[in-house]
């Protein structure tokens, strides 16, 4: 590439300085005018306040001739003046037209010349500009696209698996915001615990409706229980605390969680397509059930007997509250007086709830069972 050379050029002039005699086509004209007026001025005074004798031949011709002079060599020698002049500057301006492209010739191309280096130097800056804010928007644009697709999971996690939901919760926990996030570090951290809290909160409402299902599955299975046996009384249940640690550890070791990845729904939605295996048939009878921090785990258990006495079991420290008690037991409507009168005093954590013992669930239904057997209608 050859390097841009430097010519010394002679210092600009100062403006007009090539038109070193200025020309007025207006002074020009109008000094041809001027010239006149003297003259004019000399005529008109001469026949100025005459009065002619018209009435006599004398008279008529004197006036005659006054009148031509003024005419000829004043008024239509001014006209005439101007009506060359007019011409004269039209063909003038054809003329000076043609001079001037041919002047303008000279200098024109040089300035051309310097104007397209001038040009390309504007348009390398302007290219370059361009590509800068193309960058800037490229490197924005994918940052907030990934803060966006953050934003994006509370929707997309909308009737997936827990498991699937939980994977998605361990794997935006494991995420860091460091350098390569640059100034949307924070704004992506943020949006990411945004996220994850929306996350959990599908897991617990989807939690509730799991154990609401259970809930309700027991209930009808104990509303069975409690009609007048026809046959032989069965074997009394098992106690709920031997059995629902087993039945808690058999789902766990059935648990596998499968690897979630945070950018795909797609392939959980896929799954989800897939035909699910049939339910095994629910049981006939009632379960015990102990009541622990994460909710109500059932035990299989025989059909009951109409009237079996009360299990005895071991106390865990697992409480359960009124409200645990009504909805377990619905629709049959229960309070703390009605337990009381049953020999089930509830226990004070402090202000106004009122705590059961977890164990005395199956004591309590058994209760329950005998005293509307010993109605008599």
């Amino acid at each position: 590439m050859t390097e841009p050379t430097s010519t010394a050029v002679a210092a600009p002039q100062a403006p007009g300085a090539i038109l070193a005699k200025r020309m007025s086509i207006k002074d020009t004209v109008l000094a041809q005018f001027k010239d006149t007026e003297a003259g004019l001025q000399a005529m008109a005074e001469k026949y100025r306040d005459v009065v002619y004798d018209v009435k006599t031949p004398k008279g008529m011709k004197e006036a005659i001739a006054g009148r031509a002079e003024l005419r000829d060599d004043g008024r239509l020698a001014i006209t005439r003046a101007e009506k060359k002049v007019k011409a004269d500057v039209a063909e003038l301006k054809e003329v000076m037209s043609e001079e001037v492209q041919r002047l303008v010739g000279i200098v024109k191309p040089v300035e051309d010349a310097i104007d397209a280096q001038i040009k390309v130097e504007e348009k390398r800056k302007l290219d370059e500009k361009a590509e800068r804010d193309r960058k800037e928007a490229e490197r924005t644009g994918g940052h907030r696209t990934n803060i966006e697709q953050l934003r994006a999971y509370v929707a997309q996690a909308e009737g997936q698996p827990l498991q699937t939901i939980n994977g998605a919760i361990d794997k935006l926990m494991e995420m860091t915001f460091g350098e390569e996030w640059e100034e949307f570090a924070q704004q992506a951290q943020a949006e990411r615990d945004n996220t994850v809290a929306g996350l959990r909160a599908l897991v617990q409402r989807e939690e509730q409706r799991i154990e609401n299902e259970k809930l309700r599955a027991e209930l009808a299975a104990l509303k069975a229980s409690a009609e007048p046996a026809t046959t032989a009384a069965a074997e009394p249940e098992p106690a709920p605390t031997q059995q629902a640690p087993a039945a808690i550890e058999s789902v766990a070791k059935s648990e596998t969680r499968a690897p979630f990845e945070v950018d795909d729904w797609g392939a959980q939605d896929a799954a989800q397509d897939e035909p699910a295996p049939a339910a095994a048939p629910a049981p006939a009878a009632s379960s015990g059930k102990a009541y622990t921090g994460g909710g109500w785990s059932r035990a299989a258990a025989a059909p009951m007997a109409p009237a079996p006495a009360a299990v005895v079991t071991e106390d865990d420290g697992t409480r359960a509250s009124i409200s645990q008690l009504k909805e377990h037991f619905a629709p049959l409507s229960i309070d703390a007086a009605g337990l009381e009168t049953l020999g089930f005093k509830h226990e004070s954590a402090g202000g106004t709830s009122k705590l059961y013992r977890a164990c005395d669930l199956p004591a309590i239904r058994d209760a329950m069972v005998k005293h509307l057997l010993s109605i008599n209608f």
